[in-house]
Protein backbone atom coordinates (compact mmCIF):
# COMPACT_ATOMS: atom_id res chain seq x y z
CA UNK A 1 0.00 0.00 0.00
CA UNK A 2 1.58 3.49 -1.45
CA UNK A 3 -0.36 6.47 0.52
CA UNK A 4 -0.99 9.80 -1.67
CA UNK A 5 -1.52 12.90 -0.07
CA UNK A 6 -4.57 13.86 1.16
CA UNK A 7 -5.21 17.38 3.21
CA UNK A 8 -6.50 17.31 6.81
CA UNK A 9 -9.78 19.05 6.98
CA UNK A 10 -11.28 18.84 3.29
CA UNK A 11 -12.46 15.06 4.26
CA UNK A 12 -16.21 15.02 5.16
CA UNK A 13 -18.81 13.32 4.76
CA UNK A 14 -22.11 14.44 2.97
CA UNK A 15 -25.07 15.81 5.19
CA UNK A 16 -27.07 16.01 2.18
CA UNK A 17 -27.35 12.32 2.18
CA UNK A 18 -28.14 11.71 6.00
CA UNK A 19 -24.69 10.93 6.94
CA UNK A 20 -23.01 12.31 10.06
CA UNK A 21 -20.16 15.18 9.33
CA UNK A 22 -16.86 13.71 10.33
CA UNK A 23 -15.32 15.97 13.07
CA UNK A 24 -12.46 17.72 12.00
CA UNK A 25 -9.54 17.19 13.93
CA UNK A 26 -8.16 20.02 16.27
CA UNK A 27 -4.67 21.03 15.32
CA UNK A 28 -1.79 21.53 17.59
CA UNK A 29 1.74 22.79 16.19
CA UNK A 30 4.83 22.25 18.05
CA UNK A 31 7.60 24.43 17.59
CA UNK A 32 11.22 22.72 17.71
CA UNK A 33 14.14 24.88 17.98
CA UNK A 34 17.12 24.17 16.02
CA UNK A 35 19.67 23.79 18.79
CA UNK A 36 18.13 20.39 20.47
CA UNK A 37 16.62 22.29 23.28
CA UNK A 38 13.99 19.91 24.76
CA UNK A 39 13.36 21.59 27.36
CA UNK A 40 11.39 24.08 25.85
CA UNK A 41 9.89 21.80 23.51
CA UNK A 42 8.80 19.77 26.97
CA UNK A 43 6.57 23.44 27.92
CA UNK A 44 5.18 23.64 25.24
CA UNK A 45 4.31 19.75 24.96
CA UNK A 46 3.03 20.10 28.41
CA UNK A 47 0.77 23.30 27.37
CA UNK A 48 -0.71 22.41 24.85
CA UNK A 49 -1.44 18.53 24.27
CA UNK A 50 -3.38 17.49 27.47
CA UNK A 51 -5.49 20.88 27.37
CA UNK A 52 -6.49 20.15 23.66
CA UNK A 53 -6.71 15.82 23.90
CA UNK A 54 -9.21 16.35 26.91
CA UNK A 55 -11.22 18.75 25.23
CA UNK A 56 -11.75 17.39 21.67
CA UNK A 57 -12.07 13.58 20.19
CA UNK A 58 -9.26 13.51 18.18
CA UNK A 59 -5.95 15.79 17.08
CA UNK A 60 -3.88 16.33 14.60
CA UNK A 61 -0.30 17.13 16.02
CA UNK A 62 2.22 19.19 13.81
CA UNK A 63 5.79 19.97 13.95
CA UNK A 64 7.56 23.66 12.53
CA UNK A 65 11.19 23.76 12.58
CA UNK A 66 11.81 27.46 14.22
CA UNK A 67 14.67 29.09 12.37
CA UNK A 68 16.46 26.55 9.86
CA UNK A 69 15.69 28.52 6.92
CA UNK A 70 14.64 31.98 7.59
CA UNK A 71 15.48 33.03 3.72
CA UNK A 72 14.37 31.10 0.98
CA UNK A 73 16.86 32.96 -1.35
CA UNK A 74 19.17 31.65 0.42
CA UNK A 75 18.75 27.64 -0.55
CA UNK A 76 15.96 28.52 -3.54
CA UNK A 77 13.74 26.63 -1.85
CA UNK A 78 10.40 27.57 -1.32
CA UNK A 79 8.58 26.89 2.18
CA UNK A 80 6.60 28.21 5.58
CA UNK A 81 9.68 27.58 7.96
CA UNK A 82 10.82 24.31 7.15
CA UNK A 83 10.47 20.67 5.48
CA UNK A 84 9.69 17.77 7.62
CA UNK A 85 12.64 15.57 6.32
CA UNK A 86 14.89 19.11 7.56
CA UNK A 87 13.45 18.24 10.87
CA UNK A 88 14.57 14.81 10.70
CA UNK A 89 17.79 15.74 9.34
CA UNK A 90 18.74 17.93 12.45
CA UNK A 91 16.59 17.17 15.41
CA UNK A 92 16.11 13.84 16.96
CA UNK A 93 12.17 13.40 16.74
CA UNK A 94 12.09 10.29 18.65
CA UNK A 95 12.43 11.70 22.50
CA UNK A 96 9.61 14.28 21.26
CA UNK A 97 7.07 12.12 20.03
CA UNK A 98 7.86 10.33 23.74
CA UNK A 99 6.80 13.52 25.38
CA UNK A 100 3.85 13.88 23.24
CA UNK A 101 2.17 10.54 23.73
CA UNK A 102 3.57 10.44 27.52
CA UNK A 103 1.38 13.49 28.26
CA UNK A 104 -1.82 12.28 26.66
CA UNK A 105 -0.75 8.80 28.76
CA UNK A 106 -1.35 10.06 32.41
CA UNK A 107 -5.29 10.25 32.48
CA UNK A 108 -7.39 7.33 31.58
CA UNK A 109 -9.63 10.17 30.30
CA UNK A 110 -6.78 10.99 27.51
CA UNK A 111 -5.11 7.78 27.03
CA UNK A 112 -7.42 6.54 23.84
CA UNK A 113 -8.20 9.67 22.47
CA UNK A 114 -7.24 9.22 18.60
CA UNK A 115 -4.53 11.83 18.97
CA UNK A 116 -1.76 11.93 15.28
CA UNK A 117 1.36 13.23 14.63
CA UNK A 118 1.94 14.18 11.37
CA UNK A 119 5.42 13.44 9.93
CA UNK A 120 4.95 14.34 6.33
CA UNK A 121 5.21 17.70 4.11
CA UNK A 122 2.07 18.62 2.90
CA UNK A 123 0.57 21.98 2.58
CA UNK A 124 -0.96 22.02 5.95
CA UNK A 125 2.34 20.17 7.60
CA UNK A 126 3.29 22.80 9.64
CA UNK A 127 -0.49 24.06 10.61
CA UNK A 128 -0.14 26.38 7.60
CA UNK A 129 -0.95 26.80 4.59
CA UNK A 130 1.32 26.55 2.22
CA UNK A 131 0.10 26.80 -2.02
CA UNK A 132 0.81 23.86 -4.18
CA UNK A 133 2.52 26.01 -6.49
CA UNK A 134 5.43 27.19 -4.18
CA UNK A 135 6.81 24.18 -4.88
CA UNK A 136 10.56 24.51 -6.71
CA UNK A 137 10.36 21.25 -8.93
CA UNK A 138 14.12 21.27 -9.20
CA UNK A 139 14.22 20.30 -4.97
CA UNK A 140 12.83 17.01 -3.63
CA UNK A 141 11.70 17.61 -0.31
CA UNK A 142 14.61 16.58 1.73
CA UNK A 143 15.92 20.19 0.33
CA UNK A 144 19.21 18.12 -2.07
CA UNK A 145 18.21 19.02 -5.70
CA UNK A 146 16.95 16.30 -7.89
CA UNK A 147 19.60 13.52 -8.76
CA UNK A 148 22.10 14.63 -6.08
CA UNK A 149 22.37 11.80 -3.83
CA UNK A 150 20.79 12.26 0.12
CA UNK A 151 22.16 10.68 3.02
CA UNK A 152 21.50 10.40 6.80
CA UNK A 153 24.76 10.10 7.98
CA UNK A 154 24.85 13.55 9.99
CA UNK A 155 20.95 13.60 10.64
CA UNK A 156 19.85 13.44 14.22
CA UNK A 157 17.36 10.93 13.35
CA UNK A 158 18.69 7.87 12.49
CA UNK A 159 16.23 6.08 9.76
CA UNK A 160 16.60 2.79 7.91
CA UNK A 161 14.71 1.57 4.43
CA UNK A 162 12.80 -0.92 5.79
CA UNK A 163 11.52 -1.40 8.89
CA UNK A 164 8.79 -3.81 10.53
CA UNK A 165 6.79 -3.21 13.84
CA UNK A 166 4.54 -5.35 15.63
CA UNK A 167 1.54 -5.49 18.13
CA UNK A 168 -2.02 -6.20 19.42
CA UNK A 169 -2.95 -2.82 19.06
CA UNK A 170 -6.26 -3.40 21.32
CA UNK A 171 -8.54 -0.69 22.33
CA UNK A 172 -5.73 1.72 20.77
CA UNK A 173 -4.35 4.05 23.38
CA UNK A 174 -1.49 6.60 23.82
CA UNK A 175 1.25 3.34 24.12
CA UNK A 176 0.03 2.17 20.71
CA UNK A 177 0.00 5.81 18.64
CA UNK A 178 3.84 6.24 19.91
CA UNK A 179 4.91 3.01 18.78
CA UNK A 180 3.62 3.74 15.35
CA UNK A 181 4.26 7.03 15.30
CA UNK A 182 8.17 6.25 16.26
CA UNK A 183 8.08 3.21 13.25
CA UNK A 184 7.13 6.04 10.44
CA UNK A 185 9.78 8.27 12.01
CA UNK A 186 12.67 5.94 11.26
CA UNK A 187 11.56 4.43 7.86
CA UNK A 188 12.56 5.57 4.95
CA UNK A 189 10.91 3.33 2.51
CA UNK A 190 9.34 0.22 3.54
CA UNK A 191 7.31 -0.56 6.61
CA UNK A 192 5.91 -3.68 7.57
CA UNK A 193 2.84 -3.75 10.57
CA UNK A 194 2.42 -6.57 12.36
CA UNK A 195 -1.16 -7.13 13.88
CA UNK A 196 -1.34 -9.73 16.27
CA UNK A 197 -4.11 -12.62 14.90
CA UNK A 198 -7.03 -13.82 17.33
CA UNK A 199 -4.81 -17.38 17.53
CA UNK A 200 -2.65 -15.74 19.71
CA UNK A 201 -4.59 -14.11 21.95
CA UNK A 202 -6.74 -16.73 23.47
CA UNK A 203 -5.18 -16.65 26.83
CA UNK A 204 -5.43 -12.34 27.47
CA UNK A 205 -7.50 -11.29 29.99
CA UNK A 206 -10.81 -9.90 29.55
CA UNK A 207 -10.84 -11.51 26.48
CA UNK A 208 -14.87 -11.40 25.44
CA UNK A 209 -13.80 -7.53 25.15
CA UNK A 210 -11.15 -7.96 22.74
CA UNK A 211 -11.52 -6.27 19.36
CA UNK A 212 -11.61 -8.55 16.35
CA UNK A 213 -8.86 -8.18 14.41
CA UNK A 214 -10.10 -6.05 11.40
CA UNK A 215 -10.84 -3.34 13.65
CA UNK A 216 -7.42 -3.18 15.01
CA UNK A 217 -5.63 -3.86 11.76
CA UNK A 218 -8.17 -0.64 10.51
CA UNK A 219 -7.11 1.39 13.26
CA UNK A 220 -3.41 0.86 12.25
CA UNK A 221 -4.48 1.99 8.68
CA UNK A 222 -6.04 4.70 9.57
CA UNK A 223 -3.42 5.95 11.89
CA UNK A 224 -0.37 5.78 9.45
CA UNK A 225 -2.33 6.77 6.63
CA UNK A 226 -2.89 10.19 8.56
CA UNK A 227 0.91 10.26 10.15
CA UNK A 228 3.00 8.81 7.64
CA UNK A 229 4.92 10.81 4.39
CA UNK A 230 3.35 10.54 0.93
CA UNK A 231 4.99 7.46 -1.32
CA UNK A 232 5.90 5.53 1.88
CA UNK A 233 5.31 1.85 1.53
CA UNK A 234 3.07 0.06 4.07
CA UNK A 235 2.25 -3.36 4.75
CA UNK A 236 -0.23 -4.90 7.14
CA UNK A 237 -0.78 -8.74 7.89
CA UNK A 238 -1.20 -10.87 10.85
CA UNK A 239 1.41 -12.48 13.48
CA UNK A 240 0.61 -15.80 13.81
CA UNK A 241 2.56 -18.58 15.20
CA UNK A 242 5.56 -19.06 12.45
CA UNK A 243 8.40 -16.35 12.42
CA UNK A 244 7.01 -12.51 11.44
CA UNK A 245 8.49 -10.44 8.21
CA UNK A 246 11.55 -9.47 10.56
CA UNK A 247 12.64 -13.01 10.47
CA UNK A 248 12.01 -13.62 7.31
CA UNK A 249 13.28 -11.41 4.95
CA UNK A 250 17.11 -10.20 4.93
CA UNK A 251 16.26 -6.82 3.68
CA UNK A 252 14.42 -5.68 6.69
CA UNK A 253 17.27 -3.25 8.65
CA UNK A 254 15.37 -2.69 11.81
CA UNK A 255 12.25 -3.62 14.26
CA UNK A 256 10.48 -1.10 16.51
CA UNK A 257 10.02 -2.34 19.98
CA UNK A 258 8.91 -1.32 23.37
CA UNK A 259 10.85 -2.05 26.38
CA UNK A 260 8.11 -4.76 27.43
CA UNK A 261 8.84 -6.99 24.20
CA UNK A 262 12.97 -6.85 23.77
CA UNK A 263 13.24 -10.28 24.69
CA UNK A 264 10.99 -11.42 21.36
CA UNK A 265 13.04 -9.06 19.71
CA UNK A 266 15.89 -10.74 20.40
CA UNK A 267 15.23 -14.56 19.69
CA UNK A 268 14.27 -13.21 16.23
CA UNK A 269 17.64 -12.13 15.86
CA UNK A 270 18.74 -15.61 16.69
CA UNK A 271 16.29 -17.06 14.54
CA UNK A 272 18.39 -14.31 11.52
CA UNK A 273 21.42 -15.46 12.42
CA UNK A 274 20.81 -18.84 11.76
CA UNK A 275 19.31 -17.88 8.75
CA UNK A 276 22.66 -15.89 7.36
CA UNK A 277 20.70 -12.74 8.03
CA UNK A 278 22.18 -9.60 9.56
CA UNK A 279 20.74 -8.63 12.83
CA UNK A 280 18.40 -6.03 13.07
CA UNK A 281 19.05 -2.45 15.11
CA UNK A 282 16.98 -2.63 17.69
CA UNK A 283 14.88 0.82 18.57
CA UNK A 284 13.62 0.15 21.76
CA UNK A 285 10.92 2.80 23.11
CA UNK A 286 10.19 3.26 26.81
CA UNK A 287 6.77 2.28 28.03
CA UNK A 288 4.33 5.01 28.87
CA UNK A 289 3.02 5.57 31.76
CA UNK A 290 4.97 2.94 33.45
CA UNK A 291 5.60 3.79 37.33
CA UNK A 292 7.59 0.54 38.49
CA UNK A 293 9.36 -2.34 37.59
CA UNK A 294 9.57 -5.22 39.55
CA UNK A 295 12.99 -7.58 39.82
CA UNK A 296 11.58 -9.98 36.90
CA UNK A 297 11.12 -7.46 34.40
CA UNK A 298 7.53 -6.88 34.62
CA UNK A 299 6.13 -3.50 34.45
CA UNK A 300 3.15 -2.43 37.07
CA UNK A 301 1.01 0.69 36.38
CA UNK A 302 1.91 0.63 33.19
CA UNK A 303 -0.81 1.98 30.53
CA UNK A 304 -2.39 -0.56 28.70
CA UNK A 305 -5.02 -2.46 26.83
CA UNK A 306 -5.90 -4.77 29.24
CA UNK A 307 -7.01 -1.88 31.32
CA UNK A 308 -9.27 -0.58 29.31
CA UNK A 309 -10.87 -3.43 28.15
CA UNK A 310 -10.99 -3.69 32.64
CA UNK A 311 -12.59 -0.72 32.39
CA UNK A 312 -15.32 -1.65 29.69
CA UNK A 313 -16.21 -4.82 32.13
CA UNK A 314 -16.66 -2.99 34.70
CA UNK A 315 -18.69 -0.18 32.70
CA UNK A 316 -21.23 -3.09 31.41
CA UNK A 317 -21.58 -4.04 34.76
CA UNK A 318 -22.71 -0.77 36.08
CA UNK A 319 -25.26 -0.42 33.04
CA UNK A 320 -26.42 -4.17 33.94
CA UNK A 321 -27.34 -2.91 37.53
CA UNK A 322 -28.47 -0.11 36.70
CA UNK A 323 -31.49 -1.84 34.34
Amino acid sequence: MTFTSEREGEKEKNTNNGEEEEEIPSVVTIHVPQQQQYASVREEIEAKVPFVTRRSRSIRINFKFDGLIKDKRECNINTDGALISSLYANVDVLPILEMIYDSIAREEATCAKDAIVVLRDSPYWDGERRDDDDDDDDYDISGAKRGEEKTQRNAFTKRFDNVCVGGTFDHAHAGHRWLLAAAVAVTEKRLDVGITGEALLENKKYKEYLQPYERREQFCKDFVKAAAPVGLQVNFGPLDENWPIAATREDVNALVVSEETVQGAEKINEERKKRGFKPLELIVLDVLGKETSSENGDFESKLSSTRLRELEHIEKRTREKDE
